[in-house]
This record gives structure tokens, C-alpha cells and sequence, in this order.
């Protein structure tokens, strides 16, 4: 987002998923990302603040949410970023990455693995995790 502002290419071509357990408390950044999306360098904020309900809402439950959307950015040679907790969350959101890419790109889970680490090896696909 920081470098589409930078260029001055307001393509609204970024989707944002963010994650964390409760909004009032947990929402980093929501000033700065709320500025994103009204000056359209933001396309998409989906938020998950899995301790807000009864039922745990997670970034994976997003991802799924918007997979159609999510695999045709990817297809269209789309970057992926997950940061967070190496340990649980950002294991969780590479495998429902993968999920993604297999159910529609219409494929197996090996193809859709060899694909999310063609990803990784084309520096398409990022993680920084703790």
C-alpha cells in the first residue's frame, strides 16, 4: 500500500485480511488502513477478530470467504503476504492458502502445493513470522 501511495497508483489493486482477537483492543493500524481504503490504495480490508463472538472467526475463514476472488488475484500473478505467529497462525494460513489454490483453481493438493511454492520461489508469496 505504502508503495502504490509512493508511485502515485491509486489501482486499488491491494486486499488486506487482518487478523487478530479483539477489535476495540487489537485493530492496529485501523486508522491508517481506513485512510488506505478511502483513498483507494486499499481495494479490500476483511477482518477476523476471532474473540469478538461466540463462534472464533479467523483470517482462514476470510480467505475462504473471498477464496473465488483471492485465487483469481493469484492467477493474475497477484503477491500474498501472511505476518504473524510463526507457531499457529501463520502455519493455519498456509494451508488454507493451498486449499485455496486447489479448490478453484480446480486442482489436487499436490499441484496447488507445487504452485503456492512456485509462489515462494518467485518471491510472490512472503512470510514474516515470529
Amino acid at each position: 500500500m505504502h508503495e502504490g501511495r509512493h508511485r502515485r497508483r491509486p489501482d486499488g489493486r491491494n486486499r488486506l485480511f487482518f487478523g487478530e482477537q479483539r477489535e476495540a483492543t487489537d485493530f492496529h493500524y485501523r486508522e491508517e488502513l481506513e485512510a488506505h481504503l478511502a483513498s483507494g490504495h486499499l481495494d479490500r480490508l476483511a477482518t477476523a477478530f476471532s474473540r469478538d463472538q461466540r463462534a472464533k472467526v479467523c483470517v482462514q475463514d476470510r480467505m475462504r470467504e473471498h477464496g473465488a476472488v483471492l485465487w483469481s488475484w493469484l492467477r493474475d500473478g497477484a503477491h500474498f503476504a501472511v505476518c504473524g505467529d510463526a507457531a499457529r497462525t501463520a502455519k493455519d494460513v498456509d494451508r488454507t492458502l493451498r486449499e485455496v489454490v486447489a479448490r478453484h483453481g480446480r486442482t489436487d493438493e499436490e499441484e496447488a502445493a507445487a504452485y503456492v511454492e512456485r509462489m515462494a520461489a518467485e518471491r510472490r508469496y512472503v512470510r514474516d513470522v515470529h
